[in-house]
């Protein structure tokens, strides 16, 4: 997940357990409305230019000090503590999952705030520790059940450990309209996935598709529905999720290996070699691009017509 995505997450969640912090995205508002109300009343506008009326209002006025009679709006300022969970999103590895654990331990969090900080040091512990990610993310959801980032990162782990039908049971929770916008399209994306890898190409696709519309600039999302869409033999269709893949990732050569797959496949061994020399440019130090290069390069040889002999002089 994004840290966009978990800014929004951890947004949600101070709105839902903190009146101050809702009450301070009321309050600037308001003090800006109270700051140019007063300007347009206590300031008389001033003509500068050439072509101004000869009016009174136009004579230029001396311009005092005004004293501003509104009530002091009362601003928030962050305590100690939300300066911890701030820096517990921070995402700075080692450094923010130490502040995470402290706020687990301290004891001075509760509710959807700490459930969001479990999930959270679960989100930077699963590459590292898949295992102690999934305790945290189970304890998220034991505070709070239908945490939907929570659930969207232990189907992650689900699915990276081939069990897609569980992972499936918490992305139908999450891949939903009621869903937050981004955190939905992760889900969706997840879900497209879980189908792609089940062989349910139709769904797959229509995951996905939802997971572009929220979020189109993600590369991941093309590179999936573009595979989705080979295993429906929509080609074409595929080849244009390949391009659009490498157009947002320009130096990541799965774009082109794909490619590749759908020429040789469609019998194009020529195209299909261009693209996986693009790919060994791009990505040198790619054992598998390369293999399948030379593998290829063999095959074209191998097909290409014979050169014609020179004739031999008839017998005299």
């Amino acid at each position: 997940m994004t840290p966009a995505v978990r800014i929004v997450a951890f947004h949600g969640a101070l709105w839902n357990i903190d009146p101050w912090y809702r009450w301070s995205w009321y309050a600037w508002p308001a003090a800006m409305a109270v700051l140019i109300a007063g300007w347009i009343l206590l300031s008389k506008p001033v003509n500068t230019g050439a072509w101004g009326n000869t009016g009174s209002w136009a004579k230029p006025i001396v311009q005092k000090a005004a004293t501003s009679t509104a009530t002091p709006i009362k601003t928030t300022t962050a305590n100690a503590l939300d300066l911890e969970v701030f820096s517990c999103f921070a995402n700075s590895t080692v450094g923010s999952e130490a502040v995470c654990t402290k706020l687990i331990e301290g004891g001075k969090i509760s509710g959807s705030r700490l459930a969001s900080v479990y999930t959270q040091r679960g989100f930077m512990r699963r590459d590292r520790d898949p295992d102690s990610a999934m305790a945290d993310f189970n304890a998220a959801l034991k505070i709070q059940p239908d945490y939907p980032a929570a659930l969207n990162d232990r189907a992650w782990i689900y699915m990276t450990r081939g069990d897609y039908d569980t992972a499936l049971q918490d992305l139908n929770k999450t891949a939903s309209q009621s869903t937050p916008w981004a955190i939905a399209a992760v889900a969706y994306y997840y879900r497209g996935f879980a189908y792609l890898r089940l062989k349910d190409y139709a769904k797959a696709v229509a995951d996905l598709n939802e997971a572009i519309r929220r979020l189109p600039n993600n590369a991941d999302y093309y590179l999936a529905r573009g595979e989705a869409l080979q295993g429906q033999e929509s080609y074409d269709a595929a080849l244009g999720d390949f391009d659009e893949f490498s157009k947002r990732a320009p130096k990541d050569p799965r774009g082109l290996l794909a490619r590749a797959a759908i020429f040789e496949t469609t019998g194009r061994p020529r195209e299909a070699l261009t693209a996986l020399d693009a790919a060994v440019t791009l990505a040198p130090d790619s054992d598998f691009a390369r293999s399948e290069r030379d593998r290829l390069r063999e095959q074209v040889k191998d097909d290409a017509p014979a050169k014609s002999r020179p004739a031999e002089p008839p017998p005299t």
